[in-house]
């Protein structure tokens, strides 16, 4: 007999309420100059969500660009907190980066991405009374406990490693209460995996705003919570003021109305000729340098978003025009596997969806493939060597990489396969959230999945983040790409400024360009659940 999601939930004690009334979205009457304020008066919507939450009830709180997601999040912690269910009631953490544990209340929010957690973190643990909360606060897989793994592949014949839960039905979470944020990011799989490992009783809220993109791997846990939970729309703009063309663009794009400019939200199309992509890259590329030297931009505060990671403007290329400018360091060619990357030390990184920065890069010395080029100023992030004033002496010196000298038949199989998945650097970064320092020098490690420098992303990538500028770039051959949801994750990502790099043209499709159809909250969830699944369960909607 297939049951609903509801169905299931109800097997571990969790009980969804009738459907909150229908929500009519209103024009925003309060005003907040700053992210994350505590000193905001909640509306009836957000008191709504905060009584349910008191009241051990699951449910889904969803809404626009500032409506107050964060901090309706950050109240409902604090009414579960003082509940009678969770007096008494600890669950064991793991520190995110670290080994360490740490015995808390038995309560978490937790996130898809390291970035998205670390924005909860900074906004819910502002107010002094939740500092303690913080190690509460962590990605879904670090709540898991995922670790490492060998096992026996018998398609390879040899052993192999995957990543494992070590929190699951034997070893459950002993949470009371778990909020999810930026939901819509969090897949099946992963949710099956926080599923088994629940214990009975456990009560869900799941956050998130439906206009943004959906996930690249397929159908998120919010569509289904949407179905079968009740819904707590908020309505009321909070992040800033209303008269922010930032915010308000982001409403008119959601709306399909045109956009506004002025001083906070610029577009800049060049002349009227739209360039193929290497020519735009380069002319982007000397416009970031002279808005750098000029002080409008700043690579600690501020982002380049792009539909694409490949191509002449994809974020890989991007990062490498502005990491040429940027860092006058000497730069190191790093193979690692069939990727070569040029870094150099005090570029910004995006490693495991965490930002942080070289620290040190050096030889090792265990590897023995193609020894690198040498390190040099005069080496670019495209793997060019400037002729006309490099050292030439250069071209003759190993640094040692070349030739290592090992006997293969002497060696153990699990030897040979260690030395033949290394890189060619040692490269010692730092995490900027946690402080954390590690060493890279597997090739694995340097998978695109996994590292990247971090000046321009992908607006997939950008999910659950926030910057003080937000730099669009939308090319005509992103045209596949261009559509309502990735322009308004891409503006949304903007706390005060935003440059569309972009010709009008573009702009006005990507507005007119729905990927999920429908007006209404309902007839969005009816779209996007459509001949949906879940363990070959039934999602359609059961109103």
């Amino acid at each position: 007999m297939k049951m609903t999601l509801a169905e299931l939930l109800a097997k571990k004690g969790i009980k969804p309420v009738s459907a909150v009334n229908p929500t009519i979205i209103v024009q925003p009457t309060a005003e907040r100059k700053e992210t994350f304020s505590t000193s905001i008066i909640l509306d009836e919507d957000q008191k709504t969500a905060v009584q349910l939450a008191a009241a051990g009830k699951s449910f889904c709180i969803i809404g626009k660009a500032g409506t107050g997601k964060t901090t309706t999040e950050r109240e409902l912690i604090k009414a579960v907190l003082k509940t009678e269910r969770l007096k008494g009631e600890t669950h064991v953490f793991k520190i995110q980066g670290t080994k360490e544990r740490i015995s808390g209340p038995a309560a978490a929010v937790v996130a898809y991405t390291r970035i998205a957690s670390g924005n909860s973190k900074r906004a819910i643990c502002k107010e002094s009374e939740l500092e303690f909360f913080a190690p509460n606060i962590t990605t879904v897989h670090n709540f898991l406990e995922f670790e490492p793994e060998f096992y026996w592949n018998p398609e390879t014949q040899k052993d192999s490693m995957r990543f494992v839960p070590r929190r699951h039905a034997a070893n459950p979470l002993t949470t009371r209460m778990i909020a999810f944020e930026e939901a819509s990011m969090i897949d099946l799989p992963l949710w099956e995996k926080v599923f088994v490992a629940m214990k009975e009783g456990t009560q869900c809220i799941f956050i998130g705003d439906i206009n943004q993109l959906p996930p690249v791997f397929g159908p998120s846990i919010l569509n289904y919570a949407l179905v079968q939970l009740p819904i707590v729309e908020l309505r009321t703009v909070y992040r800033q003021a209303f008269n922010s063309l930032v915010l308000k663009n982001a409403h008119n794009i959601l709306d399909g109305n045109p956009l506004e400019y002025g001083p906070d939200f610029k577009l800049i199309e060049g002349g009227p000729k739209q360039h193929g992509q290497h020519i735009m890259a380069t002319l982007f590329a000397n416009t970031m340098k002279k808005w750098y030297e000029a002080g409008e931009y700043n690579p600690e505060t501020d982002i380049v978003l792009t539909p694409f990671g490949k191509q002449a403007l994809g974020s890989t290329s991007l990062n490498s025009h502005i990491a040429q400018f940027l860092n006058q360091n000497e730069v190191w060619e790093v193979i690692a596997g069939r990727r070569k990357l040029y870094l150099a030390v005090g570029d910004k990184i995006m490693y495991n969806k965490q930002v942080g920065y070289i620290k040190e890069i050096d030889i090792n010395r265990i590897y023995a493939g193609k020894s690198p080029r040498p390190p040099s100023k005069h080496l670019t992030r495209f793997g060019v060597m400037h002729h006309s004033d490099f050292d030439l002496d250069d071209m003759d010196e190993d640094n040692g990489l070349a030739g290592v000298d090992v006997d293969l038949e002497a060696m153990a199989q699990e030897d040979i396969e260690e030395l033949t998945h290394q890189a060619s650097n040692v490269v010692t970064i730092e995490l900027q959230d946690t402080g954390e320092v590690l060493r890279l020098r597997k090739t694995g490690e340097f998978s695109e999945a996994i590292f990247s420098l971090a000046y321009a992303l992908t607006v997939h990538k950008s999910q659950g983040c926030e910057w003080r500028k937000v730099i669009i770039v939308l090319h005509k051959d992103h045209s596949i790409m261009a559509f309502n949801e990735l322009l308004y994750t891409a503006v949304t990502r903007a706390s005060e400024k935003v440059v569309l790099i972009a010709k009008q043209f573009m702009i006005d499709k990507a507005i007119a360009n729905r990927r999920l159809k429908g007006n209404s909250i309902a007839e969005k969830i009816e779209f996007f659940n459509a001949n949906m699944t879940l363990n070959g369960v039934s999602c359609t909607k059961k109103f």
